[in-house]
This record gives structure tokens, sequence and C-alpha cells, in this order.
């Protein structure tokens, strides 16, 4: 048995796995970006109790104090009976995600399934219709027929009074209980992000939400992005499985979670709807996404897709459905189609961008008639994971950054000691260093006597660290000189490639649609990395289209609020669906011009 602080977690240890492979298993969230490369020394833990074997770490991610208090990296390291294991203790992600989740002003809730209390005629000699046939009538037009699952139900429910209630779901019925469980309708919104997973509980009957629920994505574990994951789904036999099962077993823990604290039975759960990118997608419903890892990134399916959650042993009603949302390419998924649909972007009126800034960059541009959408790789450095000292948004994460002539002030989450830095600081330390003149145009980070020269002041220059000629700039300088927190010029040109491709997906979507910045009316900006940037460093670093700020809208966590609109409306769901057929999607790889638009977009 281990034990995983501090959630006070237990797991009982059945054959041999990493410390990073038994968290997965236990439902504990460890970072593993680099899939147990042992490289990227993002799943740091500490051993507090038991066996602290030898440490494992051939790539020096660990320091000679942290290897002495009993820090290890959880991918490199054996878990064994009797380890106490703490974890820090942070506001992640995940948990800004939660806070990001609100309905537009505008939505109106339609739900497909309601439940209907009502009093069924008896049957007599005089009368011998069938109880469907009463039941109908009772319920005048508002049905079309009876589920098989329900038909069975239905002796079981009058044979207990002629009071019962019936759950109608686009006009069939699905469900027959006896007495008033009118109340009783849930449905779950699911967002499946590469990094987070969001679970939100409605009340079907009222539209209002019951609970959220948000976590890292157990999958991180088998790999940081799609790409590594669908390759470990495809190195062996049972591998899709696997990353199959830990997202419905996480979905239906956090499930149970919201109905649990809120005293509703997990039977009154009748409708599921998820978004995800098109990766996630395809392993949600176990399908084979290899052919997403290479040219042409052809996809197994775009369209939205109903199944049973029985089928995916999802939990809920044993007539409960699941609808996942309709991709629109290889690489464009539902998460871009929910997030579109909480915006006027289709209206193709004003130029309109949409931008969801992950690991890749999914762009949606409409305007002058069109639509057109684009995914650029965008790599890992906005998320943190390519940056030296990166992390995911913590407790103690640096995430504001400002540098003024009296010096550099900082704002880590929590309002705590800075221990790395997430991506909003990552875009505001570039930005201010580039605003400031610190980083030429051609992304160096120049040295003090050039900076001097320049008349940067001496209490900025301090945080300049040369070694081996190359030069770093220091945020934070810890007490004992240990753990002082960097962005080195490595950081930035990581940066650097990221912008580029970023900007170059932009340029070329706006050459495509005859739009330019002038004309480009909004700016809208996906998920909780939206929500926690300076616009005004995005613009600086050249991350975004100089625009007027009040031209910049951020949406919060635009997937999540998409999946939420179509669990509570059809009409949501069909305007979803021709929403995606009727974007264009330019594959940036086949465009002769990209290059060229690459390499103009490195440029700061």
């Amino acid at each position: 048995m281990i034990t995983f602080l501090p959630q006070n977690i237990e797991y009982d240890i059945k054959g041999e796995k990493t410390i990073l492979q038994a968290a997965a298993a236990a439902g504990v969230n460890i970072d593993g970006n680099c899939a147990g490369a042992g490289v990227c020394g993002k799943c740091k833990i500490r051993i507090i109790d038991g066996p602290i074997p030898e440490p494992a770490d051939h790539h020096f991610q660990l320091t000679e104090d942290e290897i002495a208090s009993g820090y290890r990296l959880a991918c490199c390291t054996m878990a064994e009976d009797g380890m106490v294991i703490e974890m820090p203790e942070s506001e992640t992600t995940a948990s800004r995600k939660k806070k990001l989740v609100k309905l537009p002003e505008w939505f109106s809730s339609e739900p497909r399934t309601v439940k209907r209390y009502i009093t069924v005629d008896k049957a007599d000699i005089a009368c011998q219709k069938a109880d469907v046939t009463r039941i109908e009538e009772k319920l005048g037009d508002k049905v079309i027929g009876v589920s098989f699952d329900a038909m069975k139900k239905i002796p079981c429910a009058l044979g207990q009074g002629a009071d019962i209630t019936v759950t109608i779901q686009n006009g069939e019925i699905i469900d027959v209980e006896s007495g008033d469980t009118s109340k009783d309708c849930y449905g779950v919104a699911v967002d499946i992000g590469t990094t987070t997973v969001v679970v939100m509980l409605w009340n079907l009957s009222t539209g209002e939400m019951v609970g959220i629920n948000a976590a890292t994505n157990p999958q991180g574990t088998y790999g940081a992005d799609v790409i590594s994951r669908i390759n470990f789904a495809n190195s062996e036999e049972g591998n899709l499985q696997i990353v199959h099962g830990v997202i419905i077993d996480a979905i239906n823990r956090y499930a149970e979670e919201l109905c649990s604290e809120n005293g509703i039975r997990i039977d009154s759960i009748y409708e599921y709807a998820v978004v995800g990118n098109t990766t996630m997608s395809h392993i949600f419903l176990g399908v084979d996404p290899s052919q997403l890892a290479f040219s042409p990134f052809t996809p197994v399916f775009t369209d939205g897709t109903v199944c049973k959650a029985s089928q995916l042993k999802l939990e809920g009603n044993c007539c409960a459905s699941v609808y996942l949302s309709a991709n629109i390419a290889g690489h464009i998924g539902s998460d871009i189609t929910a997030g579109i649909i909480t915006t006027d972007i289709m209206d193709k009126k004003g130029g309109h961008l949409f931008i969801d800034i992950g690991t890749n960059g999914e762009i949606v541009l409409s305007g002058n008639g069109r639509a057109c959408a684009c995914s650029t790789a965008a790599g890992p450095a906005f998320e943190g994971s390519s940056i030296r000292q990166g992390m995911r948004a913590a407790r103690g994460a640096i995430e504001r950054v400002d540098i003024t002539d009296e010096g550099v002030i900082i704002k880590t989450i929590g309002d705590t000691t800075p221990i790395g830095i997430c991506g909003s600081g990552i875009i505001d330390a570039v930005g201010e260093l580039i605003r400031t003149g610190i980083v030429n145009k051609s992304g160096k980070l120049l040295s003090p006597e050039r900076l001097r020269s320049k008349g940067i002041s001496e209490e900025v220059l301090k945080h300049i660290r040369t070694t081996d000629k190359v030069n770093d700039f220091v945020l934070y300088e810890s007490p004992d000189g240990k753990s002082d927190v960097l962005i080195t010029q490595k950081d930035i040109r990581e940066v650097q490639l990221a912008k580029a491709a970023i900007s170059a997906g932009i340029s070329i979507m706006m050459k495509e649609l005859g739009l330019t910045e002038e004309t480009l009316e909004k700016v809208s900006i996906a998920g909780a990395f939206g929500s926690y940037i300076r616009n005004s460093s995005a613009m600086d670093m050249g991350l975004l289209p100089r625009v007027p700020e009040e031209r910049i809208y951020s949406l919060g966590n635009s997937a999540g609020i998409g999946a939420s609109m179509m669990l509570l409306s059809e009409k949501t769901v069909v305007d979803s669906e021709a929403a995606a057929k009727d974007i264009q999607h330019i594959e940036l790889a086949s465009r002769s011009d990209f290059q060229d638009a690459y390499m103009l977009a490195m440029s700061f």
C-alpha cells in the first residue's frame, strides 16, 4: 500500500509500476509531460516515509538538495509498499477553469430530455387500451414512441400505482418510473482537454449548473501532447484501451463526486455532451487515432456521434445517451466547434478572429462572407513544458511580470514564493523584455553593456546574468541563490518559435479572407489562457494582431461553455454541426507561402 498526500489517497500496488503509473491508477494527477522519459522534470514528488530508492535521474532534473530531501522523479522511480508520497498542494489550471464557465446572456435552454409526472387512466373491461397507448394519450402529441428499455419498465411502474414519471428525449419515452421523480433530471457536460478535464453537472429541468469538477487529464501520464498519446496507444496491444479507460474512469469519478456532494442519484443522469480535440474525441470513443499522427492527418470521423452511455461504461441512467460534438478536421476538434458557437463568428460579417492557444494553436477566422480554420503546432512553450522553469498554473508560479526603472515586479499564483513560471507569466515576461528593449527584434537578450548604453537602469541590469557569453534574465533571486527563477535565452527562443507559428497561421488566414488588422473588428481568446494573459504583452511580442484592446474578448472556458449549451439545447447541437461543416479547413503544411510567413513572424 502506498499513500499520496495531501489527498490521503491509498493505493494497493499490484505488479511493478512507477510512481507515475501508480498515481494514474489511483486517480492522482501528476504531470507526465515526457511520457516517462525523465527529460522534463515536471513529475517531481517527495517521498516522506517508507523506502526511498536511489535517484534515477539520468537527465539531471533534480538538485543535490532535492535528492537529499527525498525528491524523486515519479516517472523514473518504482513504487514500493509503504511509501508515503507528498505532492505540492497547489491551485492548478484545472481549478482556474472552474471559474470560467458562464453561459452567454443570450442563450436559452431547450433541453432534449424532459420528465413528466402523470396519472395514467386505469384499464377496465370496457376500455382495454394498452398501457403504452394510455400513457401516450395522457402526454398528447409530445411523444413519438417508446424505447424498448422503457417499455420493459412500464408493468413494474404501473404495478405500484397510476402515478408515474416518464422521461422523454427527443420525443421518445426512454424511461418510466413510479411516483413523482420529475425534478430528478440531470445531464453532464464534459470538456476533455489535453491537459485538463472539466465535468459539469446540470439540472436539465431548470437549466442551472449544479456543480463543476476539474482536474488534470490522467492521460498525461502517457504523454503531454496528442502525438505522444497516439504513439503510446499504438505502441502495444491494449494501450488504446488503457488511455480510453482512464478518461472514462475520470469522468465517472468526477460525476459521482458531484452527485454525492449534491444528494443526487447517479441514475438521474440522462445525458452527456462531450467535446475535445480530434485525438481526444477518438480516444474517448475507443477509436484508433493513429491516422492523426501522420500526413494527411485524416480522422476516422468528424460528424457528431450519438451512443448509449452504457456502451462507453459511463455512469448514469441505463437509458442515458452520449452526444460527442462534431470535429472540424484532423487537428481542429469539437472543442473548437464548441467554442465558436459561444460567439457570433459564424455571422461572417466583420472580421472576427477566434484563437485557442495550447500545444496546438487552433485559429478560426471569419469575414467577407467566409469562415476558415487552421491548426498550427505552437509546441509546449506556452504551457511551460519546454521552458526551463516552466510549469502549469499552480501555487508559486509567476503569472505576471512588470519591468520598470526601479526593477522587476512579479506576481505569483497564491502570492507565495516563486518556484517557476506559467504560460501567462511567460508571455508577460517576454512581452516586457521586448517592450523595454532588453530583447531585440531578433530575439536576442542583450548584454548589460549594450543595454546600459540604451539607458536601461542599473536596477534592471542587476537581473541579467551572463554565463559562457549567454545572457539570461533573473525574475526572482532567492535568498540562498539556489532557487532563482530565470527566463533563459533558450526559453526566449522557444517562445519565439511558438509565437511565430501562431502569428504565421493568423497571417495566412487573414490573407485568405482579405482581412487586415484594421478590418479586424473582434478577437476572441478561448480558455484559461485567454483569461489570464495580459493582452498588451501578447501584442508586444507579436502573438496577437495589433488591435485596440477593447476589441479583444476573453471567452473563459469556451469549450466547456459550448458543451453545456449543447447539453441544454438541441438547436445548439444543430447549429454546431452546421458550423463544423461550413468552416473551410486550411492545411498550412500544404501552403507554399507558410514558410515565408513563418520566417517573417520570427521577428519580434
